[in-house]
């Protein structure tokens, strides 16, 4: 049932982020800018985009404010609510930089997209270090765009129709999921870097930082602007979206198994195998993870090693607890959530950690 809520959710999301940038790119009047708000657009409405935040926001909304004036107001808060989609892909974009990932969601990533539309513009001219150029201005437009990106969600909230109290509580919130991911990509990387492993806490402390607090953020801004009450309302369902948004990290890293093996990336699985390998497991992962290339037989034996260390069991058990400790926050909301809403938020948390994408 609620990939049937999920389908027929993305739908509104979509219609409402093809208006935005439609507006967006009439009121900018510089040709070049209005070429980068279609290169940012094209980035951002692909159709294997799941949505879940404005969606999120959405939920909140619907299932705290006065059901008679749901239906006056739905028009409103959907508009509002792709203010969160744009500041999510806005951290995807300057993470798939720093990662060097080449694909998302099935389609160039938008430092290669726009490589490839720089590419194409030079495809004709003879000029030397063509490939660098390219890069290079990727790279500079995607620290841009990604910045661009949350700067337009705060200007939808700015601009939008509700009260300026809730106005201003929810721009709080908003520039607080900023400063949560950026700080979890601050962390993420320093480490990286200087070679330090992960402690299950880091994990799950950059976890927080950079999937949790958006759910949490985008759940409580929806709240806010329905007037929920702070202590009542907003905070269990602040605190259960906190816990699913660390078991859905989780549940990405368990479905990432291979392609992170690939990548030699230090996460849940492997900070959970090397607390329990043995000497030669230790070594054999050692000397797997500092190949210049891995073969099959090596990810193969790696996630071997994550077997037998229950590595994978124990992962598995950690998502599904976090699931139960936010279906059991979500019991303390009172006045509680709307019917559907209530429904939706309790599917939800089983969802995370069920689905198989």
């Amino acid at each position: 049932m609620i990939e049937d809520f999920f389908k027929t959710e993305i739908t509104f999301v979509n219609n409402e982020l093809k208006k935005y940038f439609n507006q967006l790119y009439k009121i900018e009047k510089d040709i070049l800018l209005q070429d980068f708000i279609t290169q940012l657009e094209k980035f951002i409405l692909n159709e294997k985009a799941k949505r879940i935040h404005p969606i999120l926001l959405t939920a909140a909304f619907a299932g705290i404010v006065n059901p008679m004036y749901l239906e006056d107001q739905m028009n409103q808060i959907r508009e509002v609510s792709i203010a969160v989609e744009l500041l999510h892909n806005g951290h995807l974009i300057h993470d798939d930089l720093l990662d060097d990932d080449m694909v998302r969601r099935g389609k160039p990533t938008f430092h290669i997209q726009l490589k490839n539309e720089l590419e194409q513009v030079y495809k004709d001219i003879d000029l030397l270090k063509k490939d660098e150029i390219g890069g290079l201005y990727g790279r500079d437009m995607s620290i841009l765009g990604g910045t661009q990106g949350y700067l337009l969600g705060l200007d939808i909230l700015k601009s939008s129709k509700f009260p300026e109290q809730l106005k201003l509580l929810a721009i709080n919130e908003y520039t607080n999921a900023m400063d949560y991911l950026l700080k979890g990509q601050l962390i993420e990387e320093y480490m990286s870097y200087n070679n330090i492993t992960m402690t299950l806490e880091q994990y799950l402390n950059i976890a927080e930082c950079q999937r949790a607090r958006i759910f949490e953020k985008s759940t409580k801004i929806g709240a806010i602007l329905a007037k929920g009450n702070l202590h009542y309302q907003i905070k269990p369902l602040s605190d259960a979206m906190l816990s699913i948004g660390q078991a859905h990290s989780i549940r990405d890293d368990i479905l990432d198994l291979e392609k992170d093996i690939r990548g030699k990336m230090k996460k849940i699985l492997y900070i959970l195998a090397i607390s329990n390998t043995d000497e030669d497991q230790s070594k054999r992962m050692n000397e797997i993870y500092h190949k210049d290339k891995l073969t099959k037989n090596d990810i193969e034996e790696v996630k071997d090693i994550f077997t037998k260390t229950n590595a994978l069991m124990i992962a598995e058990h950690l998502a599904k607890n976090l699931v139960e400790q936010s279906k059991n926050t979500l019991k303390d909301i009172y006045p509680d959530l709307n019917k559907e809403q209530k429904k939706f938020f309790n599917e939800f948390s089983d969802f995370v950690i069920q689905r198989d994408y």
